[in-house]
């Protein structure tokens, strides 16, 4: 691979042979001693007078077998003419030959190392990354909102912790690459997509991900998609108070109470739709059963929750209630001026600072983008979300914290639907008709209202405490005692209530076939908490409710006074912190027998709350307003029931007697 001259013998022996041959005498020898000493490669030569002395039978060369790239010709000219030579250049061809192979197998193996060498930090820095934002974006196309909920997307995490096990570079050092910069882009534009579209914006993502990939505009001119859900409408209250005390904090605020309600109902299926300033809308999404799109909405709408989202729906409400009375969690990120204004301004409100309106309604409704393409919104447009946004406004005047329509009520496991309590009946009308016309004359759909019991405080009370009726000249000793009574006669008094009840229990489920109370539809709806308790509603006779043909005020009297009060003070437990779900929750129907859950429920089933209530509901709607008032009087004295009140206001602004134009359902 040095440098050297090109030999110069051919060239020069041929000048030198071109002054000699030109005597003809001397022609031969001249050649033939040439050939002989310096240039034993000249195979033949033409002299200046034009004749030819071939050499090719006496050496290798021969103009027939060598190939062009084998011969070299010289010619040189001069005064007496032109002599040229033609050499055999055969060896010379095949040296070169060997070299170009030599350093064709060099480069060959140079690349081949280089290659192994710089492909591994190609694939892991460049191609790698590229092949998974490409995988990440077809995830993301499919499911925008639970693609990473999914197999493929966990299994698509594993793989880079597998990548920095089999490379020399460090976690720090491949996270600083340019490629994870996109790669945590997309992961975070994808996530702030989910978050800002929501369960409304599924097609529209997609959709604009998949036809626009072309295209650098956003696609609005596609259609909304029909779609079943089961429809949360939740509010807070006095929150135009809550922003008056807090000013800009109110969001520090407002953002803590929208991190409880998300985080519980997405851990149950749900999905965050809407937050409109105090108020949010949540989403289950449910099943058509095939051939029923024809049914009334209030009947279910040919609707089917075979994963049990609508009982996941009401366990959301139910754990987000119990959420609401851990103060500190709430109150912990504020200033203590804000703290103090917000405290002082609900000092005269009963409960925990935060307090909410639940409405669950089920129905079929729209989804798509309304907007342009400088501002979209992912929405629901649908008769269900406003009848969701109306029970929560109806919570209000029935004194509640939940309020649940007839079709999401029939969507609930039947155990769970026998848990719930139906306060009431409405009809709503049509938009274009008048409140006031005849019943006849009136289109629209009835609702059926229920509601589920809970007494949350009853948590962070101590355990052992029993809450019950005491008498003004009884006192309530450390032992559970009252007044003077031994614990022996406590015991026997407290056996004598016991059969008093069961005795009465067993009156009340012995007329259960001929209290069952028949809906619109003719299909037998439990209005009652209880699950032995069904009422008529044609033939219902609260006289006759326990068998003995009295008046409704002998339902389980011996009873009465055992029921839970709300009114007296009790101690509580502070609670605890507050920890939110971070992932999807197992659901199981053995959860409504845990230990809390009976703890919030105790006071409304250990006595005969349902059945009073019930009782004096059927006397409302049977214009039996005296033994209406005598049963709501009676769950009024043992405990502070919104739609008690509500009935009694009724009944006290007509002065006790129903009006001529009574319906057995209010018009909304």
């Amino acid at each position: 691979f040095t440098y050297t001259e090109n030999s110069t013998v051919w060239p020069t022996t041929m000048v030198i042979l071109h002054e000699q041959t030109m005597y003809t005498d001397f022609q031969t020898q001249a050649v033939n001693a040439a050939v002989g000493t310096s240039v034993p490669e000249l195979f033949k030569y033409q002299t200046v007078n034009g004749s030819y002395i071939d050499f090719a039978a006496e050496t290798s060369g021969n103009e027939d077998t060598l190939r062009e790239r084998d011969i070299v010709k010289i010619n040189v000219n001069g005064s007496t003419g032109t002599s040229v030579g033609w050499f055999d250049y055969s060896s010379g061809t095949r040296q070169v030959a060997l070299v170009d192979i030599v350093a064709t197998f060099f480069i060959i193996l140079f690349w081949f190392f280089g290659v192994t060498a710089f492909s591994g930090p190609v694939m892991l820095l460049v191609i790698t990354p590229i092949e998974r934002m490409v995988r990440l974006l077809g995830m993301l196309m499919l499911d925008p909102l639970g693609y990473q909920s999914t197999s493929r997307f966990k299994k698509f995490i594993l793989e880079e912790d597998d990548i920095i096990k089999n490379t020399r570079w460090t976690k720090e050092v491949l996270k600083g690459m340019e490629t994870s910069f996109l790669m945590s882009t997309i992961l975070r534009i994808g996530s702030l997509m989910k978050v800002g579209f929501g369960s409304a914006g599924v097609e529209i993502i997609r959709n604009n991900l998949q036809k626009g990939q072309s295209k650098n505009s956003f696609i609005l001119n596609s259609q909304g998609s029909t779609v079943s859900c089961i429809f949360l409408f939740c509010d807070i209250r006095q929150f135009t108070d809550a922003t008056e005390c807090l000013q800009e904090e109110v969001f520090v605020f407002t953002n803590r109470i929208a991190a409880v309600v998300h985080s519980i109902c997405h851990s149950y299926g749900g999905a965050a739709n809407k937050n409109v300033g105090d108020a949010f809308l949540l989403s289950w999404s449910l099943e058509d059963q095939p051939g029923n799109s024809s049914a009334s909405s209030e009947s279910g709408g040919g609707l089917k929750a075979k994963s049990n989202q609508a009982d996941k729906a009401l366990l959301s409400v139910i754990k987000i209630c119990i959420s609401l009375h851990y103060d500190k969690f709430y109150l912990e990120p504020l200033t203590d001026m804000a703290r103090g204004a917000l405290k002082s301004k609900l000092k005269n409100r009963v409960g925990p600072v935060v307090q909410m309106g639940f409405g669950l309604h089920a129905g079929k409704a729209v989804q798509g983008a309304i907007g342009s393409p400088r501002k979209i919104d992912a929405t629901y447009v649908s008769v269900a979300v406003d009848c969701a946004e109306f029970l929560e406004a109806s919570t209000k005047k029935y004194g509640l914290q939940m309020l649940m329509s007839g079709s999401f009520h029939t969507l609930l496991h039947p155990n769970t639907r026998r848990r719930c309590r139906m306060i009431d009946k409405v009809f709503i009308v049509d938009e274009d008709e008048d409140a006031d016309e005849d019943d006849d004359e009136l289109h629209g759909e009835r609702m059926d209202l229920f509601t589920f019991d809970m007494d949350v405080e009853a948590i962070h009370r101590p355990h052992g405490k029993t809450i019950r009726k005491v008498g003004e000249n009884d006192t309530l000793s450390d032992t559970g005692s009252i007044g003077g009574e031994t614990p022996r006669t406590l015991r026997s008094r407290k056996s004598s209530d016991r059969r008093s009840y069961q005795g009465a229990a067993r009156q009340i489920r012995s007329r259960r076939r001929s209290v069952s109370y028949r809906s619109s539809n003719n299909s037998s709806t439990n209005i009652g908490g209880s699950e032995d308790f069904i009422l008529t509603g044609n033939n219902f006779n609260p006289g006759n409710v326990n068998g003995t043909g009295s008046s409704a005020a002998s339902i389980g009297q011996a009873s009465v006074s055992s029921l839970p009060s709300t009114d007296e003070n009790t101690n509580f437990q502070s609670p605890p912190e507050l920890v939110l779900p971070t992932g999807p929750a197992l659901y199981s129907h053995n959860v409504w027998q845990s230990p809390d859950m009976k703890r919030i429920r105790d006071k409304y089933v250990q006595g005969l709350f349902f059945q009073k209530f019930n009782a004096g509901l059927q006397a409302y709607y049977n214009k039996d307003w005296d033994s209406a008032q005598l049963c709501f009087q009676q769950v009024l004295d043992n405990f502070d029931d919104g739609p008690s009140k509500y009935f009694m206001t009724q009944m006290k602004i007509h002065k006790g007697v129903p009006p001529k134009d009574f319906r057995e359902y209010g018009i909304v």
